[in-house]
């Protein structure tokens, strides 16, 4: 019933957005006539610039895809704790959080691996990502990001592997150089923050710094953030365990080149560093005495050269990047009284990423035609080592480390995409087709270790995608997209021994990538000062890796935990919608809102079809806001939103035994929230968050943790 209701629900809003535009031509041409007129200060046509469907810069109401944009100042003004709690508000992201140092987002049915991160147009996944959520998003620090942008469906055929559910395009801050109009003068801005949250008496301390003078640019920021205990909604108290603190920072140098061959070239070289200590994990406390700690600790680095050929209208950038990652994780095992250690397992992990990106963009025949094209090459380093500790004893290192030290993954390929436009008219309308083709491969070595062989396996493929599009200017949208997407398996699923905090996880070196293949329909249209959005998908699934249960040494547990491997599970299904609208008001009032939908199964063939895992259940929410128009020094904003999740009761075997998901599915919740934010004298603004005020209890589904219950957040920055 629920499935007929959202299709219902899908095909009237087809009708209401493109019905109107079918049956009345003449009127859109008057109104296309008229666009001036109709842009107006109470009914702007807000234009955001997105780089993650194209990996060049487009508007986001013309793409063909599923894009979702947030810039600085709406990451503010969220005033997120994290990035990946910078998504809760995104279109169809659900962001899992097995503990609070930790969020993993879910698009389309998909997450962890699935979905690919990549920090300035590079890889932030490595080979160690785990098969479920992970936590490794929350190494990015929310006040070094300039742009968010998410795509949702399969990237692969542009980034390559993991990008099966999406593709999350992390922009950090870009120092800020003198314009055309101020060459050879320096300028200089700063910028001070402080943030208090209620719940978890949680600190915030950010500064940073911008300056520029003859073509050249640096920045610089430092982020500390300590979080003690989180207290919960309604009847849950503080939950123990939750506290963490974070050091983060960032460093830009660039430089503009404005003469001879290189002119309007740019070379950067960038650092991000972030390490979150002692994050706890609390999913297995009560029910198997184990209790896991976590420090993460990441530093990126890279070189990138943008160049520019008007001549032949081409762009393009080549980045040089090395990302050491490590992980530490104390696995303890406790009395019953929750406290007392009886014996500690510490895991480190590392991986040195070496990374080269080739991208390119050509525009030919009059701008009919752009191709974009490239390839890149990335090649992980893995060392690992295990100790064994009893307390009041020294620590013993033991030969069963996750990895053996000397395991390589390699992953490189090169991708063209071709689109063109057949018709185009100089009232804006456009009629567009595209093309885009990936050959990827993979390669892994793994050395010999107790009584495990050595793992050195390959895989190479090709992928592709297909769109049509019509754009009738800046008003309808609609753009059906054929694409595949696809993901190797890592070292952690095929290489990994040990404990992974839900279970005991064995290699399996006969694993082999699994693939999507998606139809999605997607439609725009901008009707006043209304815009609504609407996407309709299915993705059908080969080979997709699942946990399955096995034997260990003859043993089915190990030290309470279920002995499994991961398999390629065969084909399943994911289908389901997305929508979304902005309403202007008069006076400067505005409406907003989106809800998602995802099904997701098994496709058992002797036997009846499962759900898969961790599919969230119908969520969205919906926001009116009142932005005060500049009154002298003041400018401000006020906004109210509800947020919720409808229950989710459809579990996989998997979700079952799950510990984090409670008995007969995760209970369906709303919040309702406010903030207000006020700027004064052009360089001082605060702002006050009160989220959750009726102290609901709730949890996103497949989380380890509950969501804080009634919070103040106050924020005051000068800048």
């Amino acid at each position: 019933m629920k499935a007929r209701i959202l299709i219902l629900i899908f095909t009237v809003v087809l009708f209401l957005m493109f019905g109107p535009a079918a049956a009345g031509q003449e009127k859109e041409k008057k109104e296309q006539a008229k666009k001036k007129e109709v842009i107006k200060e109470d009914a702007p046509i807000i234009v955001e610039i997105e780089v993650v469907a194209r990996r060049i810069p487009e508007d986001t109401f013309k793409t063909d895809r599923s894009v979702s944009v947030m810039d600085k100042e709406t990451i503010k003004e969220q005033t997120p704790r994290t990035v990946p709690e910078a998504l809760f508000e995104t279109p169809g992201a659900f962001v899992q959080q097995t503990s609070a140092g930790g969020g993993s987002p879910i698009i389309r049915g998909m997450g962890g691996p699935q979905v690919l991160i990549a920090v300035d147009g590079i890889r932030f996944n490595n080979s160690l990502y785990r098969t479920g959520p992970v936590q490794y998003l929350n190494l990015m620090d929310p006040f070094s990001v300039g742009q968010i942008e998410v795509l949702r469906g399969p990237g692969s055929v542009l980034y390559g592997s993991d990008a099966m559910g999406g593709v999350i395009q992390l922009n950090t801050l870009s120092a800020r150089g003198p314009t055309p109009q101020e060459s050879g003068k320096f300028n200089f801005s700063g910028n001070l923050l402080s943030r208090y949250q209620s719940t978890n008496t949680g600190s915030t301390f950010h500064g940073d710094f911008s300056a520029g003078y003859n073509g050249w640019s640096i920045l610089g920021g430092v982020s500390y953030k300590r979080f003690n205990d989180l207290g919960g909604g309604k009847g849950v108290g503080v939950q123990p365990y939750s506290g963490y603190d974070n050091t983060s920072a960032i460093g830009k140098l660039s430089r503009r080149f404005s003469h001879g061959f290189f002119k309007d070239w740019d070379f950067t070289v960038g650092y991000l560093y972030s390490f979150i200590n002692h994050a706890g994990r609390t999913d297995k406390l009560y029910d198997q005495n184990s209790l896991q700690f976590y420090d993460n600790k990441d530093h990126l680095v890279y070189a990138r050269l943008d160049t520019l050929f008007p001549a032949i209208g081409a762009t393009g950038n080549i980045t040089l990047s090395y990302q050491d990652f490590f992980e530490r994780k104390d696995t303890e095992k406790v009395k019953n009284d929750y406290k007392t250690v009886l014996k500690t397992t510490i895991d480190n992990v590392a991986a040195g990423t070496l990374g080269l990106d080739v991208n390119m963009s050509t525009r030919l025949k009059e701008n009919t035609l752009r191709l974009n094209y490239g390839g890149m090459l990335y090649r992980d380093s893995v060392s690992a080592e295990r100790f064994t500790q009893v307390p009041g004893s020294d620590r013993v290192k033991v030969n069963d480390q996750d990895y053996p030290d000397g395991s390589t993954y390699t992953n490189y390929g090169l991708y063209t995409l071709l689109e063109w436009e057949p018709f185009r008219h100089v009232s804006g309308n456009h009629f567009r087709l595209g093309g885009g083709w990936r050959f990827h491969g993979v390669s892994a070595k793994v050395p010999a270790r107790l009584n495990l062989p050595s793992v050195d396996f390959s895989f190479t493929g090709h992928v592709f995608l297909l769109s049509a599009q019509y754009l009738a200017g800046d008003r309808y949208n609609m753009s059906l997209t054929y694409s595949q997407g696809f993901r190797a398996p890592n070292l952690n699923e095929a290489a990994m021994l040990g404990d992974t905090g839900q279970f005991f996880h064995i290699p399996n070196d006969e694993l082999r990538p699994e693939y999507s293949n998606t139809l999605e329909l997607l439609t725009r249209g901008r009707f006043g000062t209304l815009t609504l959005s609407c996407t309709g998908y299915i993705s059908f699934l080969e080979d997709f890796i699942k946990r399955e249960g096995t034997l260990w040494e003859g043993k089915s547990k190990i030290d309470g935990k279920d002995v499994v491997y991961n398999v390629n599970a065969g084909k399943g299904i994911l289908w389901g919608t997305e929508g979304s609208f902005l309403l202007g008001l008069a006076g400067s009032w505005s409406l907003s809102g989106n809800i998602a939908y995802t099904w997701g199964e098994e496709k058992i063939t002797n036997g009846k079809d499962i759900p898969l895992t961790r599919i969230p259940p119908l969520f969205g929410q919906f926001k009116i806001r009142y932005d005060f128009l500049k009154h002298g020094n003041w400018q401000g904003f006020a906004e109210t939103y509800i947020r919720a999740a409808a229950k989710q009761d459809r579990l996989s075997a998997e979700d079952l035994k799950d510990s984090r998901v409670p008995k007969g599915g995760t209970p369906g919740w709303w919040t309702w929230n406010i903030r207000v934010g006020l700027s004064m004298w052009s360089h001082l603004r605060w702002q006050l968050a009160l989220d959750n005020i009726l102290n609901t209890k709730y949890k996103y589904h497949g989380s380890g943790i509950y969501n804080p219950g009634t919070t103040v957040v106050l924020t005051l920055e000068v800048y």
